[in-house]
């Protein structure tokens, strides 16, 4: 509650799926590395087009997670240095915020992350 918000839920994860999926139909394969795998294996079982990191450790995940063309991220600065090593779009959760957060839209815009698209959490 520190930026009292709150975190995006699972229809934020749909809709960035379905927005690549949609970009690049028949073409996207998603990698999950999180570090609550028993949550994020519940809530994404039914893609048959999600693969879940073996997150043996988080330097392995963020090895995995750069080389990738393209990323989906919550609001933490791990899923943030993961995207901006990979380089492609970042699709990141549009969090109405009470103060300012460097992983948030009021930031990205302000130093002219192009690559970093919105998406309504919920």
């Amino acid at each position: 509650k520190m930026f009292d918000a709150s975190l995006p839920h699972e229809v934020y994860y749909h809709r960035a799926i379905q927005y690549y999926q949609n970009k690049f139909p028949g073409k996207a394969v998603f990698i999950v590395a999180s570090d609550d795998t028993v949550y994020a294996k519940s809530k994404l079982k039914n893609y048959k087009d999600v693969i879940f990191s073996p997150g043996t450790s988080a330097i392995e995940d963020l090895a995995i997670l750069s080389s990738c063309n393209h990323s989906i991220v919550t609001m933490g600065s791990y899923g943030f240095w993961s995207a901006y090593l990979t380089g492609g779009e970042v699709v990141y959760p549009d969090v109405l915020l009470k103060k300012e957060y460097r992983f948030s839209r009021h930031t990205y815009e302000k130093i002219g992350m192009k690559s970093f698209t919105p998406l309504q959490p919920n």
